[in-house]
């Protein structure tokens, strides 16, 4: 994040956002009062236990879910249903047509607009030399590498220029290498497209090594108990996995993570 981050724009508010599944006795309460603030250009990844509600945060943000109470808005204008012209989604599996290419995968998104071929294919063909695979334009998925499915899966994320980008654990299912080097091809891409970012893992090294704030979850029912100001410079390297930073913030987020949800109430928004 740059040094005038306060001064940019605001792209996502989300205000007192609880999301409850059914109802009477039988309802469950995902999500409890959350209140968020995600910056033009930054980069703020999630954690917290499994079952605490991050992919239906991320859902509500996106527009794929409504919450039961609360509002979020994108550029101040609320969300009520998905917005693909601002809002971009990079899940856990690639899931790109196989029947089509590298190129037409991320073309797709905008020929369901009208956008003409050739303004398509060159979009698409920008998009894959920022994530360095133009030589695999004309691959199919089963000729990709677990890893250039997801890079393919992230330039598709980015072809209508989203005001945001929301990836819910996109390298979950990759190796420690494959996902590592994701690591440096996410750093790459965003530091070069400026995009804005909202990152869910189940990883503590890789939300800290990402991002510029970590926003930390407790479950049941879920909700930020802790907002993390990273503070390592960028760009980053890989170097900075074994600093001493990093390695006091990602205790810090297992202890917030793993003591008693009572002890965490004073910290909630």
């Amino acid at each position: 994040m740059t040094e005038n981050a306060q001064a940019t724009a605001e792209v996502v508010s989300a205000q007192n956002i609880s999301r409850i599944f059914g109802e009477g006795t039988s309802g469950f309460q995902a999500l409890d009062n959350i209140s968020l603030s995600i910056r033009e250009g930054q980069f703020v990844s999630v954690v917290g236990p499994s079952g605490c509600g991050k992919s239906t945060l991320m859902q509500i943000i996106g527009g794929l879910d409504a919450p039961t109470r609360g509002e979020v808005r994108i550029d101040g204008e609320p969300i009520t249903g998905p917005r693909p012209d601002k809002i971009g989604v990079v899940f856990q599996e690639a899931l790109l047509l196989p029947w089509k290419t590298a190129a037409e995968n991320i073309e797709f998104p905008l020929s369901l607009s009208g956008v003409p071929p050739a303004k398509r294919r060159a979009r698409a063909m920008e998009l894959l030399d920022l994530v360095g695979l133009v030589d695999f334009a004309g691959r199919f998925p089963h000729e990709l590498s677990g890893g250039m499915k997801q890079r393919v899966a992230i330039a598709r994320g980015l072809v209508r220029n989203p005001r945001l980008l929301l990836m819910d654990e996109p390298f979950g299912a990759l190796d420690e290498q494959t996902r590592t080097r994701m690591w440096e091809e996410l750093l790459r891409v965003q530091e070069r497209s400026h995009a804005t970012i909202l990152f869910i893992t189940h990883s503590l090294v890789e939300a800290v090594y990402l991002a510029d704030e970590v926003l930390v979850m407790a479950s049941r029912p879920g909700r930020i108990v802790e907002r993390i100001v990273v503070g390592l410079p960028r760009p980053r390297s890989l170097d900075m996995l074994g600093s001493e930073r990093l390695g006091k913030l990602r205790n810090q987020i297992w202890h917030l993570i793993a003591e008693p949800q009572e002890t965490n109430q004073e910290t909630r928004p």
